[in-house]
């Protein structure tokens, strides 16, 4: 059947304009995002990971690799989400509850990690003291039970902690030397309050911790499991 030239018209300048509506008004693109988000939230479950943002709601989280790495490039696309085990998320939110009481909160810089993006920090920095090769063991940061974390003000100012992230150097060791007292000060609540509540450390990361008491099953999950893009 052949529609009137009008009618084709109207049909035209609606479809045109339905993306421009939706668009102005951000429904369009925000419906997609959380669309999305929520499918990738509910493949997560299926290996015990949840979101930080809302079983620790509270903590900041600021994924640096979505910015840069030790690669040179992001590890991770901008809709990364930011992820761990449900029984560590739970842990971490007690922890940040102490912290708030010391006047602190935590901020998170990494969680969860696609092996894919493991396997591109391993070929970037190749070195077992820092990155755990892909080739021997998958690091706990694969399982959703490792966290890289720091402290900041209660509004997310920072304040001033041993060394920066990934900076592979001794000022990144967790038993800090550095004789500032105020520094010395943050390492030792923030790892008393990790250890206390099932965290340990590792001797060349003073924001990296396990929560090797992880309770529930502790699984590999790859981005492609959860149809997550990597760069």
């Amino acid at each position: 059947m052949k529609l009137p030239p009008l009618v084709i018209a109207v049909v035209f300048a609606a479809v045109l304009s339905a993306p421009l509506m939706t668009g102005a008004q951000g429904g369009g693109f925000n419906f997609f995002k959380k669309n999305t988000e929520a499918a990738i939230l509910r493949k997560a479950k299926r290996y015990n990971l949840v979101s930080i943002k809302e079983a620790a709601p509270g903590i900041f989280i600021d994924m640096l690799y979505k910015v840069n790495s030790a690669s040179g490039k992001p590890l991770y696309r901008e809709e990364m989400p930011c992820l761990a085990h449900r029984s560590t998320a739970e842990k971490l939110a007690q922890v940040n509850r102490t912290m708030n009481a010391h006047g602190y909160s935590l901020k998170v810089w990494d969680a969860w990690r696609p092996s894919e993006a493991q396997q591109a920090l391993w070929d970037a920095v190749q070195d077992p003291n820092f990155v755990v090769p892909p080739s021997r063991e998958l690091s706990w940061h694969c399982y959703g039970i490792s966290i890289d974390l720091t402290l900041v003000k209660p509004d997310g100012t920072a304040v001033e902690m041993p060394s920066a992230f990934d900076e592979f150097s001794p000022s990144a060791a967790s038993n800090y030397q550095g004789g500032n007292p105020a520094i010395a000060k943050r390492v030792k609540l923030l790892q008393e309050a990790m250890k206390n509540a099932g965290f340990r450390t590792i001797k060349s990361e003073w924001w990296h911790f396990d929560d090797m008491k992880a309770r529930g099953g502790i699984r590999h999950a790859t981005a492609a499991d959860l149809g997550i893009p990597m760069p």
